[in-house]
């Protein structure tokens, strides 16, 4: 490679219209900046690699938050962050090469023609230095106007610019044991009420003075404590390593954002997922409603397809209490309503199908259920996720329910629970003391959980804390999600189920993996389908890292205790920063309801120009009710009223008030519906 320092001539490379370029332009000891335009985003580079301006190319507008410039590229070695000090350009190459005390960064342009990627393609580590993660930016933007925290895209009524990560170890996010390296005590934890901002994973945020997009890579060649506690890796191959991290960065007119994250998802061979060959992004099919039940079986599969069909729903959907039709979560076997096997389940499938309706199933991600083979019959898998260990301090007999130890075990932050496992058996205390400066005391032990055996220990046995999910089963690590995503892809793949939702999906996360949990889950899924036209997706949590694989987001609903309207139009806000499609949410009915008040929540989510994603009920409901017919009826009316884009924006206004009751009337007048009529 040859190399041109800041100071010496600098060849430029540019590309005519809206081509991505490089420019390094010549200039004496103090001369212009390094700059690299994407699209209509001029981004420039001071001679130590700060960021300097970030300006919309056609208007002239500087969007660097002021007095908040920051390095594009820096790492933290040996605990502390290490920032450039000179940056060096190679015009053949088309690489950056940042200097910092600790480690030598090469990052690589390459032009598009409305983005370009950037990319670390060398590190080279200083003797005994450790290098255990690389951060991009944050990039400090002026921008409140719309922040995209999923997609990674900020912006305002005239200019939209954002970065997108490229692969599963580049993580739209920011590490929480780094906070401090990101502006995170400006954060905005959650601008739209309850639903939005999981700053964990979130590639965009707002900020007290604007907004900022981020990303990291760690380096996992060797175990990492994340979460403080939380031993993570090592991780073989390149995916375990920085070099390789790679993000798109795109400045764009607001209408034209879409058309750039579809070009940079089929560019870089990202999930992209379709319906009938159109992006799922796009697609009205995309916000098509299921009729989600909670006793689906076998045996009442027909009647579920018949109200289907009368609400002019195309899905039947198994949720059984909080997950699906499993015997347990981890392993995800059929459970006796769907049959008990696959085969029985691609029966069922193949029912549905008859009549033009598709199944599908809840799932609970990455938890671990108490009686899946995870943990029971014991031996448990050793791959569940831990925290801290710590070593018996004096001997544990078989039936004491104190303990002694070097140390606390931790716990806290995302390591939930009381629970310790030493040996091949389940320990949980309910609480811990410390006696000096060498040995705590844990009490209130219950012996033998988890179906383990209870037995006695030696000084200096470990004890290893495990974290529990928000049910009190367990979390895998990461080997043990690439598992459960090859077992979901094995589900849909063999049986044809083509509708599923991550519930539970932040759980991925949870086990010190962040982003890159959550994309081994979703994007491993996604990538192991035979057939990905038509396949649709929910999730609990939406990531930078999986935006791109997930079809939708449907949070909360109308008529539940923990959302209302007006967190569900909050949720609204979200996606649309999010480029997702406008989702209702869940609506509970029942075969006893007024049709009025049913038509009144359809009513608030056309309001929004929304539909909700689930219709929730059960058979044995919609089949003893006095009012079935006539509420699927309605619901069938309204779904296509919303999606033939029927009413006003002065109707949706209307529907709006919270204080207002509304009937729909099919007038079969040229095929139109409209609001015929509203009660006071």
């Amino acid at each position: 490679m040859i190399r041109f320092r800041h100071a010496t001539a600098l060849a430029a490379a540019v590309v005519a219209g809206l081509a991505a370029v490089v420019v390094a332009p010549a200039g004496a000891q103090a001369g212009p900046p390094l700059e690299i335009n994407a699209g209509f985003l001029s981004l420039k580079l001071n001679g130590t690699g700060r960021v300097t301006s970030l300006v919309d190319v056609r208007r002239g507008t500087d969007y660097l938050a002021a007095g908040k410039s920051v390095p594009l590229v820096s790492v933290v070695a040996d605990g502390e962050q290490a920032a450039p000090t000179e940056v060096e350009y190679s015009s053949r190459d088309k690489v950056f090469t940042f200097h910092t005390a600790k480690a030598t960064i090469d990052v690589k342009v390459v032009n598009y023609a409305t983005y370009s990627t950037l990319e670390v393609v060398g590190l080279d580590v200083a003797p005994g230095a450790d290098v255990q993660t690389l951060l991009w930016g944050p990039l400090p933007t002026s921008i409140t106007q719309a922040v995209g925290e999923d997609v990674g895209v900020v912006g305002n009524d005239a200019f939209r610019f954002g970065w997108h990560p490229l692969n599963d170890k580049t993580v739209g996010a920011w590490p929480r044991e780094f906070n401090s390296y990101g502006f995170g005590s400006d954060v905005q934890a959650n601008p739209y009420g309850a639903a939005g901002t999981q700053n964990d994973w979130s590639a965009a945020a707002k900020t007290t003075w604007g907004s900022i997009l981020r990303a990291y890579t760690y380096d996992y060649s060797k175990v990492r404590i994340r979460d403080g506690q939380m031993p993570t890796g090592p991780l073989s191959g390149s995916e375990g390593q920085i070099v390789g991290s790679k993000l798109a960065l795109f400045g764009s007119s607001p209408d034209l954002v879409l058309s750039v994250l579809s070009q940079v998802a089929q560019d870089q061979g990202l999930p992209y997922p379709t319906i009938n060959g159109q992006w799922q992004k796009v697609a009205q099919a995309t916000r098509q409603s299921f009729l989600t039940l909670h006793d689906l079986s076998a045996g009442n599969l027909a009647s579920a397809v018949k109200f289907a069909e009368q609400a002019g729903i195309k899905n039947v959907y198994s949720v059984q209490g909080a997950a699906g039709p499993w015997v347990s979560t981890g392993h995800y076997r059929f459970n006796s309503n769907f049959g008990g096997s696959d085969a029985a389940a691609t029966q069922m499938v193949n029912t549905a199908a008859a009549s033009g309706v598709r199944v599908g199933v809840h799932t609970l991600s990455n938890f671990i259920a108490p009686n899946d083979p995870y943990i029971v019959p014991s031996p448990a898998d050793t791959r569940l996720t831990a925290g801290k260990t710590v070593k018996l301090t004096r001997p544990l007999a078989a039936t004491d329910t104190t303990l002694y130890a070097d140390g606390n075990s931790g716990g806290g932050g995302y390591v939930l629970g009381r629970r310790l496992r030493i040996g091949d058996e389940f320990v949980t205390f309910s609480g811990v003391t410390q006696l000096s400066a060498t040995e705590w005391q844990f009490t209130g032990l219950s012996r033998g959980q988890w179906r383990s055996t209870a037995a006695s220990y030696a000084t200096g046995t470990s004890a290893t804390r495990i974290a529990e999910n928000q049910y009190g089963g367990a979390r895998g690590d990461l080997p043990i999600i690439d598992e459960i995503a090859t077992r979901l892809a094995t589900v849909y793949n063999t049986t044809g189920i083509r509708d599923t939702s991550y519930d539970g999906l932040e759980e991925a996360a949870w086990n010190g993996w962040g982003g890159q949990g959550f994309a081994h889950l979703v994007n491993g899924v996604y990538r192991q389908l035979n057939s990905k036209d038509g396949f649709i997706t929910e999730a609990s949590n939406p990531s930078s890292n999986t935006w791109d694989a997930q079809s939708r987001i449907s949070w909360g609903g109308i008529g539940w205790s923990d959302s209302n309207y007006d967190q569900v139009t909050r949720n609204n806000n979200f996606y649309r920063a999010n480029y997702l499609p406008a989702m209702g949410g869940s609506l509970p009915i029942n075969g006893n309801q007024s049709t009025l008040s049913i038509e009144t929540n359809l009513a608030r989510a056309a309001s929004l120009g929304a539909t909700f994603g689930w219709f929730e009920t059960n058979v044995g409901s919609l089949s003893g009710g006095s009012n079935t017919t006539a509420i699927l009826a309605a619901i069938k009316t309204w779904n296509s009223a919303i999606a033939a884009g029927a009413f006003s924006s002065t109707q949706r206004q209307l529907m709006a008030d919270q204080g207002t009751y509304w009937h729909l009337q099919d007038s079969r007048r040229l095929g139109a519906t409209w609001p015929k009529s509203r009660f006071l």
